[in-house]
């Protein structure tokens, strides 16, 4: 939820509410995000180093889960200020949640390599997470919107007083969610911190040469560059290209959850059967043709072919997905195999950092290539040149299918399978795991 509402409503508020002009928006965006290259390996390193009876990540759920709600509620909270004041505000606010997302989201991810060992175990551990992420995305980019039109059209509110509205709404579900997870994780294997008598260098280096954690870096890079795209394009695509009500996004995102949920079985079984490898070359290339044809779109498109795009889009999602989450633990397990070193939340701080920036890098790009091609935060519907709503265009579908594109050619070069994963041997004088001595 927290990743989503930011990416598809975070842009399109500051431009077309609080009347940033869409580069400057852009910009903000992107600093809050580019902060994380400092925030995020420093708390990978905090929490492999925590030592606590609640384990080296759990605590960071519980306080992290009440600061990111908190702050989910600010960035949409602005109150009456000049141009000036506003900007300095919501760049604050950006910040303080960029910082509580990190001091949340960094001991999350480095937790699943801990808990399960299995190569296809994980894929169906992370089939329960692609479960969530599914509800909680439906929420975020479909929920909101028809609650922003509720609150707008029917209870005649503001747009700033809606907006303060979902933010509040968002941030209390955001709340109950993570503070769930520091619950609901007590039982869960832990492992701890292993002593290494290697220099920093030595370690750097061993980082280095882990190819597939490299190579599942530039994937993610990707494949999340693209989802930026899309989804800060959204809001724009739907009121200036399809011109239509942000509410019918509703209609595409039940589509999409239900074509995520059906079929996450069925790439459960095809992980099983062919590698996670597979099924990420399959999704990726039915995501290219889904992406593509948004290019058919526009103000005459029915919404039954509206849905069945968000269905068909969701099918390929769910396999990207998943493929994705599932293969952060194995490079993880595949560096301990190497070095013996449970540096989990080393990497889940590169993973995470990687994630941030794809969005940071898509906010400024977006927000400078609408100002480039003549978007004008003051003109409605119709009003729009045509070089703009080509720009939006370009946005929901060619960057995304190019980005896809790009995940095939770098999949051709990814080969972390279950047999490489048990057959990677221990450095010479690797440390020992005291959990499993």
């Amino acid at each position: 939820m927290i990743l989503n509402l930011q990416n598809v409503a975070m842009l399109f508020f500051f431009v077309t509410v609080l009347r940033i002009e869409p580069l400057l928006a852009g910009t903000i965006i992107t600093a809050s995000k580019l902060y994380d290259t400092f925030t995020d390996p420093i708390m990978g390193r905090i929490s492999d180093a925590t030592k606590s009876r609640w384990g080296r990540r759990r605590p960071y759920l519980f306080g992290g889960g009440i600061a990111c709600g908190l702050s989910m509620f600010l960035i949409f909270a602005v109150p009456e200020m000049s141009e000036t004041a506003t900007t300095i505000y919501v760049t604050a606010m950006l910040l303080v949640m960029a910082t509580a997302y990190t001091v949340f989201n960094v001991p999350y991810l480095a937790m699943p390599a801990e808990m399960v060992e299995g190569y296809h175990d994980r894929s169906v551990m992370m089939s329960y997470r692609v479960f969530f992420i599914s509800i909680g995305s439906f929420f975020a980019q479909s929920v909101a919107p028809i609650l922003l039109g509720f609150l707008e059209d029917y209870l005649g509110m503001s747009q700033r007083t809606a907006y303060a509205w979902m933010g509040a709404i968002a941030g209390l579900m955001i709340t109950t969610a993570m503070v769930s997870s520091f619950y609901g994780t007590r039982k869960a294997p832990m492992t701890y911190e292993v002593k290494s008598k290697m220099s920093l260098r030595q370690q750097a280096e061993l980082l280095i040469g882990n190819r597939p954690f490299l190579l599942y870096m530039l994937l993610k890079l990707t494949g999340l560059f693209g989802l930026a795209a899309t989804l800060a394009a959204k809001f724009f695509f739907i009121k200036f290209v399809m011109e239509q009500s942000l509410a019918i996004a509703g209609i595409f995102g039940v589509a999409f959850l239900v074509g995520q949920l059906g079929s996450l079985p069925l790439w459960v079984r095809l992980s099983k059967l062919k590698g996670k490898k597979a099924i990420l070359i399959y999704s990726s290339i039915a995501q290219m043709a889904f992406s593509a044809s948004w290019l058919l779109s526009g103000p005459d498109e029915s919404m039954f072919v509206y849905g069945l795009r968000g269905f068909l889009l969701g099918i390929g999602g769910c396999g990207t997905l998943l493929g994705t989450q599932a293969m952060l633990p194995d490079v993880m397990e595949y560096d301990y195999r190497r070095t013996g070193l449970r540096r989990e939340g080393m990497y889940a701080g590169l993973a995470s950092f990687i994630e941030k920036l794809a969005f940071a890098l898509s906010a400024v790009i977006i927000g400078g290539f609408l100002t480039y091609m003549g978007f004008n935060e003051d003109l409605g519907v119709g009003e729009q040149s045509a070089s703009a709503l080509f720009a939006i265009m370009v946005c929901q579908a060619l960057l995304p299918l190019a980005m896809y594109a790009s995940k095939l050619v770098i999949l051709a070069f990814y080969d972390l399978d279950e047999e490489k994963l048990k057959s990677a041997g221990r450095v010479e004088g690797a440390a020992e795991d005291p959990a499993k001595a």
